[in-house]
């Protein structure tokens, strides 16, 4: 699954970390690239701010995530991460549980980089579940959005126009199990033949291109 690590300059970030910022940080802060924000005081200032929704982070763990909020507002692009992205496309259960958030309410997963295509993505649950997710590149542009309820399964066509960085976000209470991500010619869903675009037209899904 690739390394733990990110690395920006002498500063690691922990994968854990990275989690909880984009789990949790981010209903407030993703895609804050505004300039408004002084680094000057450091890390110091950040100290009680996040200890106010993330009560146990150790000064480690508060230092990276100042450091990731510091990158997001400088380079207004998502936090640089390793190649975590399964060579066959599938997640199991135990590689999924490290991207879940310390709460089990949500999901961050770097999908890895997208050539322009069509995509088959597939979720699997550990039960009927409702569940919301998105999918954004680097630069947080959304590139679709979706809800399902109390399926245990979630199965989509994901079109992808340019070459890019993705993430999926997901909110859910139920425990993911698993995850299939390849281009479509490889495994197209049934319920999405003969016509992807008909097949998308039909589900409702959000595309923004």
């Amino acid at each position: 699954m690739g390394l733990a690590y990110a690395q920006i300059g002498a500063a690691e970030v922990s994968r854990a970390t990275t989690v909880k910022f984009n789990t949790v940080c981010t209903r407030c802060h993703e895609g804050e690239c505004s300039g408004r924000l002084s680094f000057s005081s450091g890390v110091a200032a950040t100290r009680s701010h996040v200890r106010r929704y993330l009560p146990y982070s150790s000064s480690l763990e508060v230092e990276e995530l100042f450091a990731i909020l510091k990158y997001t507002k400088e380079h207004c692009a998502q936090y640089p991460l390793p190649d975590a992205v399964p060579a066959n496309g599938v997640w199991g259960a135990e590689a999924l549980r490290q991207w879940r958030s310390p709460d089990g309410e949500s999901y961050f997963i770097p999908l890895g980089k997208l050539t322009g295509g069509i995509y088959y993505l597939g979720l699997r649950f550990d039960g009927k579940a409702e569940a919301s997710m998105r999918i954004t590149n680097e630069k947080f542009e959304v590139l679709l959005e979706e809800q399902q309820c109390k399926d245990q399964t979630f199965d989509l066509t994901l079109p992808v126009a340019a070459e890019a960085l993705y993430y999926l976000h997901l909110k859910s209470y139920a425990t993911l199990l698993g995850l299939t991500l390849s281009p479509v010619g490889l495994h197209v869903p049934a319920a999405c033949t003969p016509s992807i675009n008909s097949c998308i037209a039909e589900k409702g899904r959000t595309w923004v291109p």
